[in-house]
C-alpha cells in the first residue's frame, strides 16, 4: 500500500516586515515569486529572502501598491539587481517617479488583472493619502487566493469587492483607537491617521474581517501595526476575539517590522512575530 506525501501550498506567503520604517510581501507560487512594495534596503531584503531559504532569482516582478518612502525605498536597487519589472499605477507612477527606479516599468490600473508567476493578479482601489494607491489579489489555479491590504484610511467598496472568498488576507491593523488619541503624536498627525486617507485601525479592521470571514479561510494576518498607538497583544487579541465570536477556527497573526514571518500551512492561533 502506497502513500501519497501532502502537497505544498499553492500560494508560498512571506511577510519580511510591515510597518512605518519598512514593508515588503513576496506572495511565491511553484514557479515563480512576486515581491510586493520593497521599503527596505535591497541588502535587508534579500538579507530577510535568504532567512528563508528563498532565492533572490524567485522574483520575477515587484508590485508597488502607493509611493511613500517605507514601500519603495529598496525598488531602485533591486530591480537593477534583479533585472525584473516593477508595475505601478499611473498616479504612483508620476507622483513616486518610479521610472528613475527601475528601467523596466509597467503600468496597472486599479480592476486590472495580470498574470504573473502562474498567479492571475488584480489591483483594487484603496483610500490613503497617496497619488493613486492599490491593493492586490493573488488567485492561484488550485482555488488558494491571497488578498494584500495596507496604508489605508477606510475599507473602499472595491477592496471588499476584490477580497471577497480570500482564503489568506493580510489586513491592516494600524492603530488603536484610544492610544492614537491619548497618544503622543501631534494633533495633526492623529487627524491624518485617522482620517479616510490615513490608516485602518483594529475598529475598523475587525468590521472588515467580520464581513469578509468564511469558512473557507486559512489565515488572517495584522499588517502595518503602529509601535506607538498599537501593540501586537492588542491586534492579535481583537483578531481572535472576532473569529471567536464568529464562530470560526481561523489562524491569525501579526506581521513585526523588525523580522519576517512565514506563512505556514497552519499558523497558530497565539502566535505573532
Amino acid at each position: 500500500m502506497s502513500t501519497t506525501a501532502p502537497s505544498k501550498p499553492a500560494l508560498d506567503i512571506l511577510f519580511l516586515g510591515s510597518g512605518s520604517s519598512g514593508n515588503a510581501s513576496l506572495v511565491r507560487s511553484q514557479v515563480g515569486g512576486v515581491l510586493v512594495d520593497c521599503g527596505f534596503s535591497a541588502r535587508e531584503t534579500l538579507r530577510r529572502l535568504a532567512l528563508h531559504n528563498i532565492p533572490a532569482e524567485d522574483i520575477c516582478a515587484i508590485l508597488v501598491t502607493h509611493e511613500h518612502t517605507d514601500h519603495v525605498g529598496g525598488v531602485r536597487v533591486l530591480a537593477k539587481r534583479l533585472r525584473v519589472p516593477v508595475y505601478a499605477t499611473p498616479g504612483t507612477h508620476r507622483a513616486g517617479r518610479i521610472e528613475e527606479l527601475a528601467e523596466d516599468v509597467r503600468e496597472i490600473q486599479a480592476g486590472d488583472e495580470i498574470h504573473l508567476a502562474g498567479m492571475r493578479v488584480r489591483a483594487f482601489r484603496t483610500s490613503h493619502d497617496a497619488a493613486d494607491p492599490v491593493g492586490y489579489r493573488f488567485d492561484a489555479p488550485d482555488g488558494e487566493s491571497f488578498g494584500l491590504l495596507t496604508d489605508t484610511g477606510e475599507m473602499t467598496p472595491e477592496a471588499f469587492e476584490a477580497l471577497e472568498g480570500c482564503t489568506t488576507l493580510g489586513i491592516e491593523c494600524n492603530h488603536d483607537v484610544e492610544m492614537l488619541e491619548k497618544g503622543p503624536y501631534p494633533w495633526f498627525l492623529k487627524q491624518r491617521i485617522a482620517s479616510p486617507r490615513g490608516h485602518l485601525s483594529n475598529e475598523s479592521a475587525m468590521s472588515a474581517v467580520r464581513t469578509l470571514a468564511h469558512d473557507g479561510m486559512r489565515a488572517v494576518v495584522g499588517l502595518h501595526l503602529s509601535s506607538t498607538n498599537n501593540t501586537t497583544a492588542i491586534a492579535l487579541g481583537e483578531l481572535q476575539d472576532t473569529f471567536c465570536a464568529l464562530c470560526l477556527d481561523v489562524p491569525v497573526a501579526c506581521v513585526a517590522q523588525d523580522r519576517p514571518h512565514r506563512l505556514a500551512e497552519e499558523v497558530s492561533c497565539t502566535s505573532a512575530t
